[in-house]
C-alpha cells in the first residue's frame, strides 16, 4: 500500500493551495511536466505523485502570494494542519 493515498494527497494539496499555489509554479517548478505525465499515464497513481511533488515544492518555496501578509514560516507556525501536512510528507 502506498505511503500516501490519492485522496490524502489531493486533500492536503487543496488545503495548502487555499493559502495560494506554490510560488513560481510555471517557472521554478514547471507544472507543464506534471501535465505531460498525466497525459501520458492518466492514473490516480500518477496524479497522486504529481500532488506529492507539488506539496513538497510548496514547502520549499511557500505560497505564490503571502496569505494575509503571512510568510510560509508563519503559516507553518500558526496553522497546525499545515505543520501536520509538512510532517506527513517529510518536509519539516
Amino acid at each position: 500500500m502506498p505511503r500516501h493515498t490519492y485522496e490524502q494527497a489531493r486533500t492536503d494539496h487543496e488545503y495548502l493551495w487555499a493559502y495560494g499555489p506554490a510560488n513560481d509554479m510555471t517557472g521554478g517548478y514547471v507544472d507543464q511536466t506534471d501535465l505531460a505525465k498525466l497525459l501520458k499515464k492518466p492514473t490516480k497513481t500518477t496524479a497522486r505523485n504529481c500532488y506529492i511533488d507539488q506539496i513538497e515544492y510548496w514547502f520549499q518555496v511557500g505560497p505564490d502570494r503571502n496569505f494575509q501578509g503571512m510568510s510560509k514560516e508563519l503559516i507553518i507556525e500558526t496553522d497546525p494542519a499545515v505543520r501536520e501536512i509538512g510532517e506527513r510528507y517529510g518536509c519539516l
